[in-house]
């Protein structure tokens, strides 16, 4: 294979078993993964932009906004296939040297997310080989998992949230691989996503936002619609109550 050039795909499969139709559902007038085929188009860095569907409609949405579609094969477009699957495919069939995945259930990632994160990754691969970039929220807060404590211990006093570790809680809003050592990886193992050496890249918690049931589209319509009245009228600076001052019931 002749591996070469850097292309960003949007994964986006008609069917979805916790939001039926998400991706092309109007989110604040815009249906959902427009915003994420946008910022791509936006970011400087990428060869090309493919919305990788099964589906005709979102076939046409990405057509519509500039992207090239990539068509899933059908037997891609079922629950069972997942991303380890989507994406050696779509390494197999176009042959990047580096393949960057968006999220589409990310509306609110920008194009300078998208840049910034290419930049950390292709700094992090010349200094220390990384091979994987997936972005990821980042807490102090006490978190434990089946019942057990992560980054606290339960034999001691509650400490100040800043002192526990860091845990990293991945969001897969955007996703960054050497493409050929994906696709290796994935032959050898039937897996590649992971990677041999992982860059867990911060991303702010408002850009990383994600859809995965109907309370988290409703938070993400309102952040976007707070976005869009900021860019227009300008941020307002904080206002603090005072004693003094009314209190409504």
């Amino acid at each position: 294979m002749n591996f070469s050039g850097t292309i960003a795909h949007i994964p986006a499969r008609g069917g979805s078993k916790r939001v039926p139709k998400k991706n092309l559902r109007l989110m604040a007038g815009q249906p959902m993964m427009s915003y994420a085929v946008r910022e791509a188009l936006l970011a400087s860095g990428l060869d090309a932009v493919y919305v990788n569907t099964d589906d005709a409609d979102m076939a046409a949405l990405g057509e519509a906004l500039g992207a090239k579609v990539h068509h899933r094969p059908p037997h891609l477009a079922v629950d069972e296939a997942g991303s380890d699957d989507f994406n050696a495919e779509i390494i197999s069939t176009l042959q990047p040297q580096t393949l960057v995945m968006i999220n589409p259930v990310c509306p609110l990632i920008t194009a300078q997310d998208i840049e910034q994160a290419l930049q950390a990754y292709r700094q992090a691969r010349e200094a220390d080989g990384v091979d994987t970039l997936i972005a990821a929220s980042m807490t102090h807060m006490q978190t434990f998992c089946e019942g057990k404590p992560v980054n606290v211990s339960v034999e001691e006093g509650l400490r100040p949230s800043q002192e526990n570790p860091e845990v990293a809680v991945l969001n897969w809003a955007v996703s960054i691989w050497d493409a050929p050592a994906f696709l290796d990886r994935y032959q050898r193992f039937g897996f590649g996503v992971w990677g041999s050496r992982r860059l867990l890249y911060r991303l702010p918690v408002l850009q990383a936002a994600k859809v995965s049931d109907e309370g988290d589209f409703l938070l993400c319509e309102a952040l976007l619609l707070a976005r869009r009245q900021q860019q227009e009228h300008g941020a307002k600076a904080p206002v603090f109550w005072a004693p003094g001052q009314p209190v409504d019931a």
